[in-house]
């Protein structure tokens, strides 16, 4: 097969260091598979990092927290965590596990070559066996069409915008 300079060669490229692209890695280092997981952010779990408000805690008990092989075990199974206690559950799991994550890398295409995939990044190219693309789905607000009927005086946010508007004095009407 035709090499390309400057170019790694790899089983498997994981695209996006979120929840989805960490639990593939795990998997995959498992399975003894070599592959890489490129977060573009400047570390893994950025959707809980810096798209959420400060006093957030999940909306779910503690003991449904069950990433492969590093399930809830904690001493408040049927409490809430913090913003911080989940930040630093996926940074404790990338090290707990020695998961290949390379943040600070941004993926700008990925197209077929013959029998593999050419992963054009920010820092160089990967030839790759297999691509995951495990970017989440809930980071692009979806706004409803009738949302352009309620009037202009009543707000409307996204929850995507819930961090910066719970950062804002809000002054009352008069």
């Amino acid at each position: 097969m035709f090499k390309r300079m400057n170019v790694r060669s790899i089983d498997t490229v994981v695209v996006g260091g979120g929840q989805a692209g960490l639990a593939i890695s795990y998997y995959l280092k498992l399975e003894g598979r070599e592959h890489v997981v490129l977060e573009k952010a400047s570390a893994v779990a950025n959707a809980w990092r810096n798209q959420r408000w400060d006093s957030f805690t999940l909306v779910t008990p503690n003991f449904q927290v069950r990433m492969p092989g590093a399930e809830y075990n904690g001493n408040d199974p049927y409490g809430f965590m913090t913003l911080a206690e989940v930040v630093k559950y996926f940074d404790d799991y990338v090290e707990r596990f020695g998961l290949p994550v390379r943040c600070e890398v941004e993926v700008f295409n990925v197209e077929k070559i013959v029998e593999r995939h050419l992963v054009r990044t920010s820092d160089g190219d990967y030839e790759a066996d297999n691509v995951v693309i495990a970017t989440g789905l809930y980071q692009s607000p979806k706004i409803p069409k009738f949302s352009e009927r309620i009037p202009s005086e009543i707000l409307q946010i996204h929850s995507m915008g819930t961090r910066t508007l719970h950062r804002c004095r809000m002054e009352p009407s008069l």
